[in-house]
């Protein structure tokens, strides 16, 4: 089980990055329902959603962007302070689309983002010090003590907005599902991340995958996989336990739950949608296993 742990990357914030090459892994629940397992153990937390397709801010209450409200690719773009993308994350109560029809998240705040990212590649490549666009960021604008953890929803590429993120050094967790294709994935992501290494290493790049996190894998009752589910769930998460490499870096496995889906059509994570669920409990394990603390669960901004 993966038990490194570094120190914060940016003052005294933490950031973990989730990555994926190929969709539908889970990246985004995974983001969200550790944030809010984070959150809820008194956490300040913060989610940046760097992914076009904005899942993260969707399910967190923003389907998009209400008018004028800056984003974070109005950040990229140096229209705006980093402080100005973000809102308080919410989940919802009752239909409609004024802020009534949603309850703030304690503890927990979103940076916006909107399907705007899609053209980050183009607008960083375009600078020639686009890969240093995040950390001259978070070093000239990160609001201080505003969040004990970062969570950052990453888009499913390989080129400079990825770099550009991992030039700041964080946690990156590589997330994995149900089927080869994303160990594929997780091969392609070390390489890309070993290529910064090399290129950027006078930059201070150092950052490699530290975490393995898989999600909607079938487990029985004793939290074991059901091969008779999924075969190849259960080859792909022995072919991760058999790398000397990866073994040491799998978290505690995320079980296959049908109500993830339902956070994304009803704008509810699952803690909100249905608390008692099984999944909760892996989701706390991993965040145990990232050594995410308990802090006073009474804590306020």
């Amino acid at each position: 089980m993966s038990t490194k742990t570094p120190p914060p990357t940016v003052g005294e914030t933490r950031i973990l990055a989730c990555s994926v090459i190929a969709g539908g892994a889970g990246k985004t629940q995974d983001v969200i329902n550790l944030a809010n397992e984070a959150a809820a153990r008194g956490n300040k937390v913060g989610v940046a959603d760097f992914d076009p397709q904005r899942t993260a801010s969707h399910i967190l209450g923003y389907q998009d962007p209400p008018d004028g409200q800056p984003t974070i690719f109005d950040v990229l773009q140096g229209n705006c302070r980093l402080e100005d993308a973000v809102v308080p994350a919410r989940y919802r109560i009752k239909d409609g689309d004024d802020d009534s029809a949603f309850r703030q998240i304690p503890n927990l705040e979103l940076i916006l983002g909107t399907p705007q990212m899609a053209d980050a590649e183009v607008n960083l490549g375009l600078d020639p010090a686009g890969v240093l666009w995040l950390q001259n960021v978070l070093d000239e604008q990160m609001p201080e003590g505003r969040w004990d953890i970062l969570f950052f929803d990453c888009g499913p590429t390989l080129g400079i907005l990825l770099l550009s993120i991992a030039m700041i050094n964080p946690e990156v967790i590589g997330c994995v599902a149900d089927e080869f294709k994303y160990i594929i994935g997780l091969q392609d992501l070390e390489e890309t991340l070993e290529k910064g290494a090399k290129k950027f290493r006078r930059f201070g790049f150092k950052t490699e995958v530290q975490h393995i996190l898989a999600t909607n894998i079938p487990l029985n009752a004793d939290g074991e996989i059901r091969r008779s589910a999924g075969a190849v769930a259960d080859d792909a998460i022995k072919a991760i336990r058999s790398n000397p490499d990866w073994s040491e870096k799998l978290l505690p496995i995320i079980r296959r739950k049908q109500r993830f889906k339902d956070t994304i059509v009803q704008q509810k994570p699952l803690r909100y949608l249905d608390p008692r669920n099984e999944a909760l409990d892996d989701i706390a394990a991993v965040a145990d296993a990232l050594h995410i603390p308990r802090r006073n669960s009474t804590r306020k901004r």
